[in-house]
């Protein structure tokens, strides 16, 4: 079966750091490259981590850009992470490598790459869409030669930046209103309606420890801070993976129920970053922008969570 050609746009982070492993480890995805942004850690943090993460995974030969440290309006949003100072839940330094960025900034390699590969490209974003934003503001060409956006941000229900506001769209809220505006022509919205749903629970953790090789390993370690801070902050012994959803949905497209929708994010004011869902397009006259992520089939993701990276069966955990 011939791969689907993609690009993550990401802010690496524990729940960045599982999207590409995933994708790595699918058989599935063509990775072009890997663009960097500030989010959950300053931008020199999350280069370095989306770099070592290439590495990790052996895959050194995948080109990685750094992108954006400031948001639409030049202002560096709050990078305190659930994750920890360096983003990988205090285990940065254990994947160390000399894997470097690209001298080209990751906007002008995304206008470059997109425009010149017209229809072809499936570009996640799961970090601040600054970046993204940026590249359509550039060209004009950008948003209609893209084959398909897929986006970790907001919520219908919920936030975790404020009542109202997921932290991917709260960091640049601008950026996020500019994309889902720009007439892309098939975005899907993952957010924290579904993306909560999958948090690792301890159970599905000790099987990591008990897998034990390397990368398990790895990822049992980078997810015990998400576990700590959900535990200190709300009582919820779960640690967040939400990045990872995204590509889990390209790989099976049967893990999400979505629905239509007209989708826009609030720029200021109390409800800041706030992604307001209208189903259907019910209040703008039926027309829809994007696909909204309303069910998550959990088990369904486990499963092919496992058994795609670490060749492990979970089904008799269910």
């Amino acid at each position: 079966m011939e791969k689907e050609p993609v690009i993550i746009d990401c802010d690496p982070g524990s729940d960045d750091a599982l999207a590409i492993i995933l994708a790595l480890h699918s058989g599935m995805v063509d990775l072009r490259a890997v663009c960097s942004v500030t989010g959950n850690g300053a931008l020199d943090t999350t280069t370095r981590n989306g770099c070592n993460v290439l590495a990790l995974c052996g895959r050194k030969d995948i080109p990685l850009y750094r992108g954006s440290g400031a948001a639409l309006d030049q202002q560096v949003p709050d990078t305190v992470s659930a994750f920890g100072d360096d983003g990988l839940g205090g285990y940065a330094d254990t994947i160390q490598s000399d894997k470097k960025e690209e001298e080209m900034d990751a906007v002008e390699f995304l206008v470059d790459y997109i425009d010149s590969h017209p229809g072809e490209i499936t570009l996640f974003a799961i970090g601040p869409c600054t970046n993204v934003a940026k590249a359509i503001r550039r060209s004009k060409t950008f948003a209609g030669n893209l084959k398909r956006l897929i986006i970790m941000g907001g919520a219908k229900y919920t936030g975790n930046m404020s009542p109202v506001a997921e932290y991917n769209f709260w960091a640049d809220p601008q950026a996020a209103h500019e994309v889902l505006r720009a007439g892309i022509r098939d975005v899907t919205m993952i957010g924290l309606d579904v993306t909560n749903r999958i948090a690792l629970n301890c159970g599905m953790r000790e099987v990591l420890r008990m897998i034990d090789t390397p990368l398990s390993n790895f990822v049992y370690n980078i997810t015990r801070e998400g576990l700590d801070d959900n535990w200190r902050t709300r009582k919820k012994a779960v640690s967040p993976m939400h990045d990872v959803l995204t590509v889990a949905y390209l790989l099976d497209p049967s893990i999400l129920q979505v629905k239509p929708a007209y989708i826009d994010v609030v720029t200021e004011g109390i409800a800041k970053g706030q992604s307001v869902v209208d189903i259907d397009g019910h209040w703008n006259g039926g027309k829809c922008n994007a696909m909204y992520a309303a069910e998550v089939d959990v088990e369904k993701f486990y499963k092919l969570f496992f058994e795609t990276i670490f060749h492990e069966d979970v089904t008799t955990l269910f």
